[in-house]
């Protein structure tokens, strides 16, 4: 598996698991125009706020946003 797949498999992990990290995702993908292929993966609402209790969105944000921007970058290569 390639590193592209990895990322992707990663981001995927972290948005199936967590409600704040799917929506901070679905921002990426529009603020950055790409596609990660998330459409099956889909929280209820009231998931966002159970999930942004525990949820350290600071650290966690940047590390996905990272995540998604090392992804884009090796697709464009």
């Amino acid at each position: 598996m390639g590193p592209r797949e990895v990322l992707a498999d990663e981001i995927r992990a972290m948005v199936t698991n967590c409600a704040v990290c799917e929506r901070d995702a679905r921002d990426a993908e529009r603020e950055m125009g790409i596609v990660l292929g998330l459409d099956a993966i889909a929280h209820p609402e009231d998931a966002f706020d159970y999930d942004l209790v525990p949820h350290q969105r600071g650290r966690h944000r940047e590390k996905l946003r990272e995540n998604i921007r090392q992804w884009a970058a090796l697709g464009e290569s």
